[in-house]
């Protein structure tokens, strides 16, 4: 059996910067998209198919089946014959970065492998294994693997024709030559950008100062009121700002459209338009939004399903740890440190945002404030192209190939999200430090927590173990306090707050016909799946069981559903309820924070919290003043409300956090015998 996880991935994995910057053209060179995080490269050791090599590039051999090579090699050589103890030779550890040779061809080498035993043998000094790949540009090159060239048994040279090899100024070149109507191609991974079903239609947009333009894609305006042909109109004067064309043009983040040469606009310049299409979040606004707007030039950002090449995972493989709840879909996370401003998404594009002129595409982006509080200066500090890693037992997120480095031109800005999980969840990353290009934050939250439990709030509220959420159910009785539910043959009704009896006088939650499916025994938060999950076990007998139900609740933000059936079997019955009342890590995210480093996070104000705040001082100088004048009473008191929370602390009830996934089952999945679980305590259960 082959199992694929993160847990089997070796922590001390060796990576290095996969950009450079040829100082003899100042042309730009990226290899990223060839580096690879789940599998690795593997050819035939030249004439030799019974040799094979495993490479890969900027980064060492995934570690797995079948590639058990040592921890920083980036080739190492299997033999099958010596395998399995023997068969694995360190062709070269990853070290050095990328350089040209005289040629100008990309070369990257991988220094000190194993022992040359074919020197040792004749006798030569003891020289390491190395191995030295030639990357060469061909535009039309696509998915191709390299070729060993020649091989002394010390010195492996490999040759890589590829796409990814061309400078990034050629690849853009190409692009526009290559260009059909109104689509093209992405050159370094051929997906084909096609926005012909855009044509032929006018769109509206209207800025943040409420003037309306109409644009068109890729051809002239349908009912325009400019000059003709032209491509977007200021209808109110019939200024043109820009002339249609069809040359959709590619560039890192998304396709793009340029209409120039629209009405002049001063002595010099002609009036342009430059249209950006990018994929954004699942479930954003599809309206274009004017991101700038002078007289001379317009820029529209586009958020299209058409152009989404692919988004990321924001989660580790084979477990439950997920960051989606935290992927905004209409404002992004705003951090604020004096005049600089960070704008910030997970695992996703930020969102388009007028005045903020920043890359397209960029998963975080930096800005500066001038003194008419308007942002200049946008810095592009990473796109959204790396999935979720554990690194060090720490959960980060990497954002890459950002815009050049200012102390070191050869190379790009990247950006790192730490998570940890905090019980005062923090609805914002903090700014830590920016060292070596690098920018990082530090994101405290309960959505990396996991699976918690949680308890009864009577007469119809929860809560959260640790705290973080008090939820009122209420709204889900008052309007139908009994909610019905049919299967083909059951008839179930469902009141979770209120005071359905049966027979007995016994208050129940979950009932069909005279069938009691328990008692309220477990309330369970799931940060990861944004989930709360109701468990009713010990109801009626049931053959050689009981009967048992559970309601999960699901966050759904838009809508409002009745419980649904979703299993059913002689004893056990499951129910999901669609409702945005118990919706987990909803964040302020459109709220503009700010802080100093190494400081909490300051929330502006509002009119709430300043009424709150005179209520709250009002109320310390009552007590101030009662405080002095009757000295007897106030010693009474204070202690009466010290022991009253010392005993509240010191209680019977202790809630554990659930620390593993076999926890975690014995709370969700019991079902074959459910009297040995309800003869066990809280802690017995959870092996706090």
């Amino acid at each position: 059996m082959i199992w694929s996880s993160a847990f089997a991935c070796c922590a001390n994995k060796k990576e290095i910067n996969c950009t450079v910057t040829n100082p003899s053209d100042d042309s730009h060179y990226d290899l990223s998209p060839l580096k690879g995080y789940s599998e690795n490269y593997v050819i035939y050791a030249g004439t030799n198919t019974s040799l094979e090599i495993i490479l890969n590039v900027c980064h060492s051999v995934i570690f797995g089946f079948g590639a058990l090579c040592q921890v920083n090699s980036g080739a190492c050589l299997y033999d099958p014959v010596k395998a399995p103890t023997l068969g694995y030779l360190n062709l070269g550890d990853v070290q050095e970065t990328l350089s040209f040779d005289s040629s100008n061809n990309l070369i990257l080498k991988y220094e000190n492998g194993a022992i040359c035993k074919e020197n040792q043998e004749k006798g030569q000094q003891e020289q390491h294994i190395r191995t030295t790949i030639t990357f060469i540009c061909n535009l039309k090159a696509k998915d191709t693997l390299p070729e060993v060239t020649e091989t002394d048994g010390c010195h492996y040279q490999l040759t890589w024709i590829t796409a990814v090899a061309c400078s990034l100024e050629q690849l853009h070149e190409y692009s526009v030559k290559t260009s059909r109507r109104c689509i093209i191609n992405n050159p370094v991974t051929n997906f084909m950008y096609n926005l012909d079903s855009l044509m032929d239609k006018d769109f509206n947009v209207t800025s943040s100062r409420g003037t309306k333009y109409k644009f068109s894609v890729c051809g002239p305006l349908i009912n325009n009121t400019c000059k003709a042909g032209t491509g977007v109109c200021l209808e109110e004067n019939g200024t043109s700002l820009g002339m249609a064309n069809t040359n959709l043009m590619w560039q890192e983040g998304g396709p793009y459209l340029n209409y120039t040469d629209g009405n002049k606009c001063n002595d010099n310049q002609y009036s342009q338009t430059f249209i950006a299409f990018f994929c954004g979040p699942e479930g954003s606004s599809n309206d274009p939004i004017i991101i700038e707007e002078n007289p001379c030039q317009l820029i529209i950002h586009w958020n299209l399903n058409l152009v989404c090449e692919k988004r990321i995972k924001c989660n580790i493989p084979d477990t439950e740890v997920t960051l989606d709840s935290l992927i905004s879909s209409t404002n992004n996370y705003i951090v604020q440190i004096n005049r600089t401003v960070f704008y910030i998404n997970v695992c996703r594009t930020i969102i388009p945002t007028p005045g903020l002129n920043c890359v397209h595409g960029s998963g975080i982006c930096k800005a500066s404030l001038n003194d008419n509080n308007e942002l200049v200066e946008e810095v592009n500090l990473g796109f959204p192209k790396e999935t979720l890693i554990i690194y060090n037992n720490q959960l980060m997120l990497r954002y890459i190939e950002g815009s050049v480095c200012p102390e070191k031109t050869d190379v790009k800005i990247s950006s790192v999200l730490i998570f940890f999980c905090n019980n005062i969840n923090e609805h914002l990353p903090k700014f830590i430090r920016y060292s070596k290009c690098t920018y990082v934050f530090e994101w405290r939250t309960s959505v990396v927590c996991g699976t918690i439990l949680g308890h009864w709030i009577p007469p119809c509220g929860i809560k959260d173990q640790f705290f973080l959420y008090q939820i009122d159910l209420s709204s889900l009785y008052k309007n139908q306090p009994i909610r019905y539910v049919q299967s083909e043959n059951r008839n179930y009704s469902i009141n979770i707050c209120g005071e359905q009896k049966n027979g007995n006088g016994s208050s129940i939650a979950v009932c069909e016909n005279c069938n009691i499916y328990g008692p309220l025994s477990y309330i369970i938060f799931d940060f990861y799946q944004n989930i709360i999950k109701f468990k009713y076990l010990n109801g009626s007998k049931c053959l050689n069981s009981s009967y048992m139900a559970e309601i999960t609740f699901i966050c759904d933000e838009t809508s409002e559903t009745e419980p649904t059936l979703t299993w059913e079997s002689d004893c056990i019955t499951t129910f999901e309820w669609h409702t945005n009342i118990t919706c987990l890590n909803q964040t302020n995210v459109g709220t503009r924070f700010s802080f100093d480093v190494g400081r909490n996070i300051r929330k502006t104000p509002t009119r709430i919290g300043l009424v709150a705040s005179i209520v709250i001082t009002l109320f310390m100088f009552l007590l101030a003043s009662w405080y002095c004048v009757k000295p007897n009473k106030r010693r009474y008191f204070l202690h009466s409300c010290f022991n009253f929370f010392k005993s509240r602390r010191n209680g019977r009830v202790q809630y554990h956090r659930i620390g593993t996934n076999e926890q975690a089952r014995l709370l969700l999945d019991a079902n074959n015998d459910p009297t040995q679980c309800q003869s066990d305590s809280d802690d017995d259960l959870l092996d706090a």
